[in-house]
């Protein structure tokens, strides 16, 4: 085939009628798709402004809460707790606690206010107490009082920090916000009647662990006036208890079997009690026995048990 044969070559373009414009891509409605984005630009904008309206009025919401309905019950918490940890971290910086008494400490009138007690290691009592987790014992029982413990109080108060109630200032959505106020009702509602009464404590009692537990190495005890910060008592003690059983036997009943007389925790936090009161001038408990009279007959009296001799016989 010759070259002028060879047909025109031509770039293809949609076929048009003579009226329309003619070229590769057709016509595209810009003033349409301008108002159109236009649109989506305000609405996107406007929707944001509303966010951020709600946002800001949830939080002055939550804020406003806390801030009147909670203030004074945080503010005291706060106060108190201050104290526990600062009177903690004092106690175990010290190498032994020395022996001190305020000549008015009277553990029976404690029972008159309400008191916080803690038992902690000395080597943890150094760090944040926020997460301490003590098993029970019968130190402060031993002694007469019902304390609350600081290791309930520390988490079911922990929503009345000032680190708490920070995530409100800093939530930057309505999301984060209403997480924040549905924890601040639920919280309230199940751990602020607690947290409100143990914040109101009058006394704090530590016992601080100097080895690995209370039965082998010694204690330092602290008691601590929490109105006046004062310090009531603070002393070593070395645990030295022992658990004394008996068997009563009833007429008509089963003899029942003595108990192995170990040494129990209960017995060695008594007897760390017991070194306590003695400090504050009251007399520990004791007892004395003494062997049975021979041939002895007992009969009641008035509601007392006195011997009765009996005749023997020649």
């Amino acid at each position: 085939m010759s070259d002028e044969e060879i047909p025109e070559l031509k770039p293809a373009r949609p076929d048009v009628q003579s009226d329309e414009r003619k070229g590769y891509m057709p016509y595209l409605p810009w003033r349409i798709i301008g108002g159109v984005g236009l649109f989506l630009v305000l609405s996107i904008g406007t929707c944001q402004i509303r966010d951020k309206q709600e946002t800001e009025a949830l939080r002055a919401t939550v804020l406003k809460a806390y801030d009147q309905d909670l203030g004074p019950i945080a503010k005291r918490y706060q106060d108190v707790v201050e104290k526990i940890r600062t009177d903690t971290a004092g106690a175990a910086a010290q190498s032994s606690a020395a022996t001190y008494i305020d000549p008015r400490l009277k553990f029976d009138a404690l029972n008159g206010g309400k008191g916080l007690y803690l038992r902690i290691g000395a080597d943890k009592a150094k760090q944040d107490l926020s997460s301490v987790e003590a098993s029970p014992d019968a130190i402060a029982h031993c002694l007469g009082l019902d304390p609350a413990q600081v290791s309930e109080l520390l988490p079911k108060g922990a929503f009345l920090e000032k680190d708490w109630i920070q995530r409100a200032h800093e939530a930057d959505s309505v999301l984060k916000l209403r997480v924040v106020a549905e924890e601040l009702r639920q919280r309230s509602q199940r751990d602020l009647p607690f947290v409100a009464e143990a914040s109101q404590a009058d006394w704090f009692l530590l016992v601080l662990e100097r080895g690995e537990n209370r039965r082998d190495a010694p204690v330092d005890t602290y008691l601590w006036d929490l109105r006046s910060n004062k310090l009531l008592m603070s002393t070593r003690a070395k645990a030295s208890g022992g658990l004394v059983t008996a068997r009563i036997n009833i007429a008509g009943g089963k003899p029942g079997h003595y108990g192995s007389g170990a040494q129990t925790g209960a017995a060695q936090d008594c007897s760390i009690a017991s070194q306590m009161r003695t400090l504050a001038g009251e007399l520990p408990p004791n007892f004395a026995s003494a062997t049975p009279t021979p041939n002895a007959e007992f009969k009641q009296d008035a509601g007392m048990l006195s011997p009765q001799p009996t005749d023997a016989g020649p």
